[in-house]
């Protein structure tokens, strides 16, 4: 399974109309701000701060989606279920996947920015 829909990633190519060197722009603020998400997230699980963990895995969720990350941003939804319920059982794991889902996502995103 790709880590990218790439149909998710052309509906808002076409959004845009067809405008590829704004989208290459969406997609490196996504990369710079989404790293820092993933740690925030890393970080709260550490800190059991389940109301840091929804808020940031809501935040991720979404802008993941936009970019056709749709693994990604159901892992988030997760997360951010956990958090809003205060449910921190299985965070560890969940937080796990995340990480190497954003990793895939990351160099597919790269890639994808290289022939746009």
């Amino acid at each position: 399974m790709s880590s990218i829909n790439t149909q998710a990633l052309q509906a808002l190519l076409g959004m845009l109309s067809g405008d590829k060197e704004f989208l290459v722009k969406i997609i490196n603020c996504y990369l710079m701000e989404s790293a820092n998400m993933v740690k925030d997230i890393q970080t709260s699980v550490i800190n059991q701060d389940a109301d840091t963990i929804y808020k940031t895995a809501h935040k991720l969720k979404s802008s993941s989606a936009s970019l056709g990350a749709i693994h990604l941003s159901e892992l988030c939804l997760q997360l951010e279920l956990k958090g809003k319920h205060s449910d921190l059982v299985g965070v560890l794991e969940l937080v796990s996947q995340l990480n190497h889902e954003y990793e895939q996502v990351e160099i597919a995103l790269k890639k994808i920015t290289q022939v746009l």
